[in-house]
């Protein structure tokens, strides 16, 4: 059963940066951060125009304005195309509206990451036959004729230069797009509104009590306008009809809006921005067990006490304005916790440590057992430490946002029984994270693979740059490899001068530098003696370790391409 745990939410500002921190039992457990450069854009929605159709990849690319178009795989296509094409008075495709398939009301998740809204099961939204609830067929070639069937029909209904309403569900990383799906949603505080849900209504799973989730059904379900479904969110167990009244005209006023402002649309144009991330994290990490919440900036304070005032009135004796002298990480204990998003150690309390290594395929972490190997026998030293370990990869995974593949290296162990410690270890840790992840027991190898919902860049992308010196590999080339480059160079460019004596300038990082000055003969004397030419060696910090310049004295021109 899932522990009670103590939480904090500090929201600080400096300049134009807002960071939002949650911290459990006095440590930061996760922190967001937005700046007017990098802002978050998961829930917006636009209205895109499709630029290919690749039915190999079964899916299509949107351009919504971006850099690079979006991507809308055919299982995020929504079954209501006909509705959208209506909004936008595109009345050219006659196709009959697809058959929607049941909801399951577990499908209904109260959406387990902060800046994800839940949405409807895909497989649910695809047609399910001829006949509308047909049972799904059994034997694997039906399965695959089925599912070609239904690729070749949305392949059919995207074509090129097509308008389309899109939601962003994963945000640009890297040199891909934005992931995107039709089937649109809006998150409120109680529940998620499905514009095109069909009278639909699914409630979280986690709203164990079958009266209650009746209760809650029943109760939205005669709110709902006709053809709106809508999820219920666990945030809304027990909660009084006005509040969810309240939540659902707030839904339904913004889909008002969606709606007049496609009237005049072209694409790509952007619909609908999401809360502010003041608004969405307290939506979504606002629980009971939050004691406390403070802002360091009056305009935040206020907007955060409006929406307690209304969403939860009980909390609002919990909301106050940071007054003390030091800075509100600092005066919370959790600075340090900040600084330490970019360190690849990880110090155990044990005296062990982790280091976490990123890939361009997946994150690595190494699990070492450090001073404290010598203190215990050695399984029970692992064990402790592994156990240890697990708790702190858990925590730096929602910290550092990490998402795609991650792979855990701990210490080796004999005892079969002990593994299995170590995996429930760590899938009890992951229960706690909003982020949904996969996980496999550890191999005979003593390797762990998890794979964790990934729908932003890191939190290290977003906060740091690329190292100029090191491109991002975090080694640089060694001094002396690229005196040997330059060497290799002068050889090439000596061998195919007919006219001795030219003149030449070498332009290297301070560090290159360094080691040619200390030689026991001087560089450009020895140059000379082996290639009859003059060459002047000047410092230019600009350049890394790894990189060089040669110039033609006279005319000024870089001639370093020429003859690499």
């Amino acid at each position: 059963m899932k522990k009670n745990v103590k939480k904090q939410l500090l929201m600080n500002k400096t300049g134009d940066e807002i960071q939002v921190a949650l911290v459990e039992e006095g440590r930061l457990a996760e922190l967001i951060i937005e700046r007017p450069e990098s802002m978050r854009s998961i829930g917006d929605i636009y209205l895109g125009r499709v630029h290919k159709v690749v039915e190999g990849l079964k899916a299509a690319f949107v351009d919504i304005g971006q850099k690079s178009d979006g991507f809308l795989h055919f299982s995020d296509v929504g079954t209501t195309s006909e509705d959208y094409r209506a909004l936008i008075e595109d009345d050219d495709d006659d196709d009959a509206v697809l058959d929607e398939g049941e909801i399951d009301e577990d499908e209904g998740d109260e959406g387990d990451s902060e800046e994800s809204a839940p949405a409807i099961s895909r497989d649910a939204a695809r047609p399910t036959g001829p006949g509308k609830g047909e049972p799904r067929p059994t034997s694997s070639k039906e399965a695959e004729a089925r599912r070609q069937s239904y690729t070749q029909m949305i392949a059919s209904k995207l074509k090129p230069n097509d308008s389309i309403l899109v939601q962003v569900i994963k945000e640009p990383i890297g040199t891909k797009g934005s992931r995107l799906t039709s089937d649109i949603t809006i998150a409120g505080r109680f529940m998620v509104l499905l514009p095109f849900g069909g009278g639909q209504i699914a409630v979280s799973r986690r709203v164990v009590v079958r009266k209650e989730r009746s209760r809650l059904k029943k109760l939205v379900r005669s709110m709902l306008p006709e053809g709106f479904g809508a999820i219920i969110r666990t945030v809304a167990e027990h909660q009084e009809e006005t509040l969810l009244q309240q939540d659902l005209e707030k839904l339904l006023s913004k889909w008002k809006q969606i709606e007049e402002k496609l009237q005049n649309a072209a694409p790509p144009q952007l619909i609908f921005k999401e809360d502010t991330i003041i608004s969405s994290v307290l939506r979504d990490s606002l629980t009971t067990d939050v004691t406390e919440i403070v802002a360091n900036s009056n305009s935040i304070y206020n907007e955060t006490l409006t929406y307690i005032q209304w969403a939860a009135p009980d909390m609002v004796k919990n909301v106050s304005l940071h007054q003390g002298k030091l800075p509100l990480f600092e005066g919370y204990g959790i600075a340090k916790d900040v600084e330490s998003i970019f360190s690849r150690k990880v110090w155990l309390k044990s005296g062990g440590y982790i280091i976490i290594e990123h890939t361009e395929a997946m994150v690595v972490v190494d699990v070492n057992s450090g001073r404290y190997a010598a203190k215990r026998e050695q399984e029970e030293n692992s064990l402790k430490t592994n156990l240890e370990a697990a708790k702190e990869v858990v925590r730096q995974l929602r910290l550092r946002d990490i998402g795609g593949i991650i792979v855990v290296d701990f210490i080796d162990m004999i005892d079969p029984k002990n593994s299995k410690k170590v995996y429930d270890s760590m899938k009890a840790e992951l229960r706690n994270d909003r982020a949904k992840s996969n996980i496999l027991p550890l191999s005979d190898f003593g390797i762990m693979q998890i794979t964790r919902e990934r729908i932003r860049p890191s939190l290290m992308q977003r906060m740091g740059d690329q190292c100029p010196a090191c491109g991002g590999s975090g080694v640089v080339q060694a001094r002396f490899t690229t005196i040997n480059q330059i060497e290799r160079w002068l050889r090439k460019y000596a061998l195919r001068q007919k006219v001795k004596f030219q003149q030449l300038d070498l332009h290297v990082s301070p560090t290159v530098l360094e080691p040619m000055r200390n030689s026991d003969m001087k560089t450009e004397l020895k140059w000379f003696l082996q290639h009859m030419i003059f060459v002047r060696i000047k410092a230019d910090e600009s350049l890394r370790s790894d990189d060089f310049r040669f110039y033609n004295r006279k005319t000024s021109s870089d001639i370093t391409a020429e003859f690499n």
